[in-house]
């Protein structure tokens, strides 16, 4: 059998798993980094990109700090929280930011504004904590650009232009301004010449834009990244983890790590059978995470010993989604995060044509309402809005302005009514109890207050709105026919239940105590956050700082001496 060393092996090339393998580079290890998939980036490719660190270099000073990120953490997770991966995560994710700003091409800014989601909690910030990759031209890869993942297709414009909400303000206002016209012009021709060259446009953000920026600083630093290897499992001497099997195109063969090997595999959620097991019932079918998500590392963690977390308000975070059948014939999972839910003008209703939540509350505790009330026919419930509405924010996959829509209602994606009953009858849905809401959203319109759900309520709701509508952003009247629908599921978009660890990520045996040479980050470990979605990049924001705490730690733990560890 054939064999290889390192000093760090590193299963996985979504973010967490990236960041170890960069920080034990720059430590001075050896790394190598296994990926299942055909490209790099895992589900960090396909996100939003969103990175939740407080208190990092790039808070405006004075407006954070260690105490109040405490307070707001130990306010919105509760007695879930454990003290010692809290006190690790708030401490070491400046750390990470500093460390990966002055060594690598990994830089992050803060958004402008972007409330906490639990915006009302004590020690909850406007802005600040939630951070984003800056823009990364992937003509820095070079041929390997195509090894990179490519994003959601529904996240891109003309078949591969990316776009972040700063881009699509100035492409919606290009006639009405001349420094908007200006930026559209100069986004449409670098896309015009990125076409030339390469199948899609290299001007990268979100997501994108940070595996991008990770993956370019592994290469700088000559780290490898092995694609389409599968890890067969773990090899264990002496009660120690001491490296991995790994197959691939060549054959099956040995990988040994002469300091540790970290699981960043994404976490269970394509396992069907961890997800019958772990998710709610009936077990939700869509999930917009990397098909190669298969929970290997959890998986091998297990029979290495470990165990799972419990006691989590959730299994999974979560969002809506929307699902349509691409021309390709694969499958589009759209989340909802931002651009249509809170603007004015959309309610959420049921099967029975009653809402059930603020449908501007966050993505999570949306898609958590949705569940909590299946038996009222909330999966899948219905986003309705009027023409007026769908023009000018969109829905889902509809662009703003429904350039199209056409095909979204010939493919279903999208139902229309000519009045509200039409649509409640297309729909399937109650008509009766769904023109009382469509009534009583237009009284909330008026006056600015929904006595039922308080939707625009706080500072983060009223961050998802239309600051440009009032006298509440997020309340507008649905009166401009012909009327749409659009029906949503809960889908899940990051496992919270994973490998339990210690504060320096090391995989804990069943007994409590860690095992020599194993450890998790990323969704492969028990999250921190314990099924609780407190902010932006949550999931992100301590997969990157676990993964640096693992390679930290690894750094400093004896070597296995290669000649003796067979």
């Amino acid at each position: 059998m054939r064999e290889q060393e390192a000093d760090l092996v590193v299963v996985g090339a979504g973010a967490a798993g990236m960041t170890a393998a960069l920080t034990a580079s720059l430590l001075g290890m050896r790394a190598l980094v296994l990926e299942k998939a055909p490209v790099i980036g895992g589900t960090t490719a396909l996100s939003a990109g969103s990175v939740w660190i407080p208190n990092s270099i790039h808070a405006r000073p004075g407006a954070d700090s260690l105490e109040k990120a405490r307070s707001y953490l130990q306010a919105t997770v509760g007695n879930r929280l454990r003290p010692e991966l809290c006190e690790a995560f708030l401490h070491h994710g400046p750390a990470m930011v500093k460390f990966l700003a002055a060594s690598s091409a990994v830089q992050f800014r803060a958004y402008p504004k972007h409330p906490d989601y639990l915006a009302d909690a004590e020690g909850a910030t406007l802005s600040g904590r939630a951070l984003e990759a800056l823009p990364f031209d992937g003509r820095v890869l070079g041929a390997d650009f195509r090894r990179l993942r490519d994003p959601l297709a529904e996240f891109t414009l003309f078949g591969g232009m990316m776009v972040n909400r700063e881009d699509i303000g100035h492409l919606l206002n290009a006639g009405r301004s001349v420094a908007a016209l200006g930026r559209t012009l100069r986004l449409l021709t670098r896309y015009g010449m990125d076409r030339v060259q390469h199948h899609r446009g290299t001007r990268l953000v979100m997501g994108n834009a940070l595996a991008g920026r990770l993956y370019a600083s592994l290469r700088a630093r000559a780290v490898p990244v092995q694609t389409n290897v599968a890890v067969c499992g773990l090899i264990e001497r002496d009660n120690r983890v001491v490296g991995v099997e790994k197959q691939d195109s060549d054959g099956t063969s040995q990988v040994f790590a002469r300091h540790a090997v970290v699981l960043a595999s994404g976490g269970f959620s394509r396992n069907p059978k961890l997800r019958a097991r772990l998710l709610p019932k009936p077990t939700p079918r869509h999930s917009p995470v990397a098909e190669s998500t298969t929970g290997d590392g959890v998986t091998y963690g297990l029979a290495a010993g470990g165990k799972l977390g419990t006691g989590h308000a959730d299994s999974s975070f979560w969002s809506p989604v929307s699902v349509r059948e691409r021309r390709n014939g694969s499958t589009a999972v759209f989340p909802h995060f931002v651009l249509d839910r809170g603007k004015p003008g959309l309610i959420a209703v049921g099967r029975n044509g009653r809402r059930f939540v603020s449908e501007a509350t966050d993505y999570h505790r949306f898609a958590q309402a949705m569940i909590a009330n299946g038996n009222d026919g909330t999966i899948p419930c219905f986003l309705i809005c009027d023409h007026r509405f769908i023009r000018k924010y969109g829905l889902g996959i509809v662009r703003p302005g429904a350039s199209n829509l056409s095909r979204a209602l010939s493919d279903g994606y999208v139902v229309r009514g000519e009045t509200i009953r039409g649509l409640a009858t297309a729909l399937e849905i109650d008509a009766d109890k769904l023109s009382d809401q469509v009534e009583a959203q237009n009284q909330y319109a008026a006056t600015g207050i929904d006595t039922d759900f308080a939707k625009g309520g706080n500072e983060y709701e009223r961050h998802l709105g239309d600051p440009t509508h009032g006298p509440n952003p997020c309340l507008g009247p649905i009166d401009s026919p012909p009327f749409y629908g659009l029906a949503v599921y809960p889908g899940d978009i990051g496992a919270s239940i994973g490998l339990v660890t210690d504060e320096h990520a090391q995989v804990l045996s069943q007994d409590g105590q860690p095992i020599s040479g194993l450890y998790a980050c990323g969704n492969d470990m028990d999250s921190v956050m314990a099924g609780v979605y407190p902010g932006p990049g949550i999931t992100l924001g301590p997969a990157m700082t676990f993964g640096y705490i693992a390679a930290q730690h690894a750094a400093q733990q004896r070597p296995i001496d290669v000649n003796e560890r067979i």
